[in-house]
């Protein structure tokens, strides 16, 4: 594994880390101060505020200097651990609540920055789906073995501190490679998000078009799961189930099988995979709702749950290649997350309290059924483009075909040796000097002149140039 992808992948899954640990935190604190339903609406409000910082990002690299940005990557850590202390004292339910907005705003800003380096220094390869599994995976396996070694929340916040100031670090030395990168690309007088979108495997006709269905196709799938997370997080803060921190493996198992299975033939079947995955999850509110086995749906929701954010991560990210504000879009799925589980949770805790089974199953069926109108718009998008891009191939060999055939004649015709035809071939291909043609060949410059003098002879033309016209103009009998 190269150490660029390795370092991408340590820095989605520092991020992942603080952000879910973070919010783990907060609900344990803020348990002090209000009731179960009272958590969950709170940390409904944090989560859905994060957008914020996602949006705030990409203003901040368009048009703010190195220099300010360095300052404000420095002065990131320095309010975030001041959050996390103060939110770990739980003085009072509105600093702690104050807290956490600030803090999930820079947490915004962070995940956006650290997404859209990611996508940058990942243009030219592949495998994106399994890098962002692999990120998740490990996130959840620290957050795992931080729950279950540490047991004291100062110690706990120190942690989280450590972690964001290194998470810091790793962004900046990615956003100094992403520089240079971009620098280099102006040097050459190329467009460096114009060569990114370049780099992907899959044609996009119409980007805008597909960037709103996904966009819906994520809200409408968060509902769905911000209602089961909801159910989770109040019979949990409630204390009549004790979940444990075994169904974080399960979510890290998920992550990781999410990230092969959606790379297999470069995600062409990433879309069906979360169709079937998303028919599981509304299983799971309708066992839940109705009073069916807990732990069943639980662990279906899990496993389910991290197919999810490798769906939302990875199609973003792809999509920003396509984009014209690529920063913007690289990071969009965590914020159009968080922004739908911020103000649906609320909506989805009030069903869920009020125990009516019959209106909150009806209202899942006909989420998925739209979610399943959406996802084949989606896919058709797609359908369409692999299609001409099949096409667009086929005409190409037919064209290539077509050229040698061509050459083959014209070689026949004019009884062209073989180092004759090495030298037109390059000729044809090739607007570099004489002298850099020769070296190609391994030739010197008066025997090149001498196979060009020839062609000329043979060919009845008088120059280079001439050759080249005559080439293109002459028809195969």
């Amino acid at each position: 594994m190269k150490p660029e992808r390795i370092r991408i992948i340590a820095v989605l899954a520092i991020f992942n880390y603080i952000f879910l640990g973070s919010e783990y935190l907060f609900d344990n604190m803020i348990r002090y101060a209000t009731d179960s339903a009272g958590v969950v609406r709170a940390q409904n409000y944090v989560l859905g505020i994060s957008v914020i910082g996602f949006l705030l990002f990409p203003c901040i690299n368009r048009y703010f200097n190195q220099k300010m940005r360095e300052i404000g990557l420095y002065l990131l850590p320095i309010a975030g651990i001041i959050c996390i202390f103060v939110i770990q004292e739980h003085l009072s339910y509105r600093s702690m609540l104050l807290s956490g907005f600030l803090l999930y705003i820079l947490y915004g800003m962070i995940g956006s920055a650290v997404h859209y380096y990611a996508v940058v220094s990942f243009s030219t390869e592949k495998g994106l789906a399994q890098t962002v599994g692999f990120g998740y995976a490990f996130g959840l396996l620290l957050q795992f073995i931080s729950n279950n070694l540490i047991h004291n929340s100062t110690v706990e916040s120190v942690a989280l501190s450590v972690f964001l100031a290194a998470m810091v670090l790793l962004v900046r030395r990615l956003s100094l490679e992403c520089s240079r990168g971009v620098v280099g690309a102006e040097a050459s007088g190329t467009d460096s998000d114009t060569d990114i979108r370049k780099n992907n495997r899959r044609s996009l006709r119409h980007p805008m078009l597909a960037a709103l269905l996904l966009i819906s196709i994520v809200v409408l799938m968060t509902c769905i799961f911000s209602s089961l997370d909801n159910a989770v997080t109040l019979v949990h803060a409630g204390g009549s189930v004790d979940i444990g921190q075994w169904p974080r493996l399960l979510l890290a198992v998920s992550g990781l099988l999410a990230g092969v299975l959606f790379d297999i033939k470069e995600h062409r079947f990433m879309q069906i995979m979360m169709y079937c995955v998303t028919l599981l999850s509304t299983m799971c509110v309708v066992i839940i709702v109705w009073g069916g086995p807990f732990m069943a749906g639980l662990i279906v929701f899990y496993l389910s749950a991290g197919f999810f954010v490798v769906y939302f991560t990875t199609s973003f990210m792809d999509l920003s290649y396509y984009m014209k504000v690529p920063e913007l879009w690289a990071g969009l799925g965590r914020a159009t997350n968080n922004i739908c589980a911020g103000i649906t949770g609320t909506i989805s805790l009030m069903l869920i309290e009020t125990g009516d089974g019959m209106r909150i199953s009806i209202i899942a069926l006909i989420l998925f059924a739209v979610i399943s109108m959406l996802v084949y718009l989606y896919m058709v998008q797609f359908r369409m483009d692999i299609q001409e891009e099949n096409m667009a191939k086929m005409l190409e060999k037919e064209r290539e075909k077509f050229g040698e055939d061509k050459f083959q004649a014209f070689v026949k015709n004019y009884v062209l040796t073989n180092r004759e035809q090495d030298v037109l071939r390059l000729l044809l291909s090739s607007d570099e000097s004489v002298q850099v043609i020769a070296e190609q060949l391994y030739i010197s410059r008066a025997a090149l002149y001498r196979y060009m003098a020839s062609l000329n002879e043979k060919t009845e033309t008088k120059s280079r140039i001439g050759l080249l016209q005559f080439y293109y103009s002459w028809k195969q009998p």
